[in-house]
């Protein structure tokens, strides 16, 4: 244990000074964490929910900085839920299939990437664990709670853990005892946290606004419904399954985890069913979120939600690959199993490998100009100068208390298009910079189109000069001159 633990410990801390994150909600954590802090810890944002947010701000309390509060809080969280994994994993199946599990989850890629990160999915996946520990030893109410701090973390646990821990508890003679105590604390989570969002949001319904923007925002242009809508979602939800899954888990322990599904105590109370049911409920769930959301299979959003699916797989998952090779070695012999063990980690190996260069190379391909571009802005120019700014710069200039005035493409008040009215806010803001996306969420394709052909636009009362683009991510750096006597 104590050798996994400081392997994933240094893996984690090797790779976070190389991997620039997940995408923008790293850096826009670090604002979030910021903002919890200076309120009090009483303002949480309602769709991304308190306990991650919470935990950062009080680390950041300590050490003052958000960064590394927030990767602190991710990289132990990260730590634990290899420790879970692997108790887990040794009370349903012994110490060898403990440390084949403990192993993938050192270097599993989304498990290690996003603990060295500012991300909240290590958290969520630390707690799913720690409730599926809790439940091995009829420990229904620490269970119960620590799925609390799980959907705390994520909203997903309230349809993902509540069914698992019911199932659990009417397992045993003393339902309504049994009942009472695994569902009573994140019932509790789960009324504490609506109220909160009615106090606070003016809503209890806390998951309407994250549950229609994923619609909104999804990959289908048709209507929820229709027929074309439901084929479109059964292709997307196949391809997660068949496709991105065994990418993730390596094809043997794909394997493995069928082979441990189809092999499981099903018709009686076992601690196998319980992780069994939960690797279902929590699969089910991300596959109903590509049904509905129909994003490109490919897109990194599935990543991140995969990431608390992944432990249970990955314990189901070395279960199977065992027994599977143990039934081999019955037949063939030792030589033909022992060989068909080392094809397995090869490939296994080298697909972690692979995923972990491509996703590390993408960060430093599409995030890391912006965290230098950031960087520049606070060395090199004075916190007097207002800027135009957003997206990973912003977020990141936020992390800490600054004398910067900072402006949003939301922020700018002017008719879509309008290059007279942009270039007066621009003079009447003293806007000294001004960062231009060509992603549309940003709004900034929206008010100012034209900023996408790199060139110095004269705009009447002033000049945009450009400083710095990059194309893959697609922004523009400019300066801005007031011209003279206009």
């Amino acid at each position: 244990m104590v050798a996994l633990l400081i392997s994933a410990g240094a893996w984690r801390l090797a790779l976070g000074t190389r991997y620039f994150g997940w995408e923008e909600s790293d850096y826009g954590n670090l604002a979030m964490v910021r903002g919890v802090l200076e309120s009090g810890f009483t303002h949480f944002d309602m769709n991304h929910l308190p306990m991650y947010y919470g935990l950062s701000a009080a680390v950041m309390g300590v050490v003052g900085d958000a960064v590394v509060a927030s990767r602190a809080v991710s990289l132990v969280a990260g730590m634990l839920t290899v420790a879970l994994t692997v108790v887990l994993a040794d009370r349903l199946a012994g110490r060898q299939v403990a440390w084949i599990a403990g192993l993938v989850c050192v270097v599993q890629p989304e498990l290690a990437l996003y603990s060295a990160s500012s991300l909240r999915e290590p958290v969520y996946a630390a707690a799913v664990m720690g409730c599926l520990v809790a439940l091995t030893r009829e420990r229904l109410a620490i269970a119960s709670a620590v799925a609390a701090v799980a959907f705390l973390t994520r909203m997903d646990a309230a349809f993902t853990l509540v069914p698992v821990l019911a199932l659990h508890a009417m397992g045993r003679p003393g339902r309504v005892r049994r009942l009472a105590a695994a569902l009573g604390p994140i019932a509790l989570g789960i009324l504490a946290w609506s109220v909160y969002c009615e106090l606070v949001h003016g809503t209890w319904q806390f998951w309407g606004h994250s549950v229609s923007v994923n619609i909104e925002t999804g990959g289908s242009e048709l209507e929820v419904g229709e027929s074309s809508w439901l084929t479109g979602g059964f292709k997307v939800a196949l391809a997660l399954l068949v496709q991105v899954l065994p990418s993730r888990l390596g094809w043997a322990l794909a394997i493995g985890a069928v082979v441990a599904m189809l092999s499981l105590p099903w018709r009686r109370h076992d601690a196998r069913r319980t992780v069994g049911v939960a690797a279902l409920a929590l699969l089910g769930f991300w596959l109903a979120i590509g049904f509905t959301a129909q994003h490109e299979p490919g897109h990194n959003l599935y990543w991140k939600w995969l990431h608390g699916v992944l432990p249970p797989l990955i314990v189901l998952g070395a279960l199977g690959l065992v027994r599977l090779l143990d039934q081999v070695r019955q037949i063939a012999g030792w030589p033909f199993a022992a060989l068909l063990g080392v094809a397995a980690v090869g490939q296994t190996s080298w697909a972690f490998l692979q995923e972990t260069r491509r996703q590390v190379e993408l960060s430093e391909e599409l995030y890391k100009p912006q965290l230098e571009l950031a960087q520049w802005i606070e060395s090199e120019i004075d916190e007097s100068v207002p800027l135009l700014v957003d997206n990973i710069p912003g977020c990141w200039i936020d992390r800490r208390d600054h004398g910067r005035e900072l402006h949003t493409w939301y922020d700018v008040p002017v008719e879509p298009g309008s290059r007279g009215e942009f270039a007066d806010w621009l003079r009447e803001n003293h806007i000294g910079y001004v960062l231009w996306f060509a992603e549309e969420w940003t709004q900034a394709p929206i008010v100012a189109p034209w900023l996408s052909e790199v060139k110095a636009h004269h705009l009447g009362s002033v000049v945009l000069v450009p400083l710095r683009e990059e194309p893959s991510y697609g922004w523009v750096f400019y300066r801005v001159e007031e011209v003279d006597g206009v």
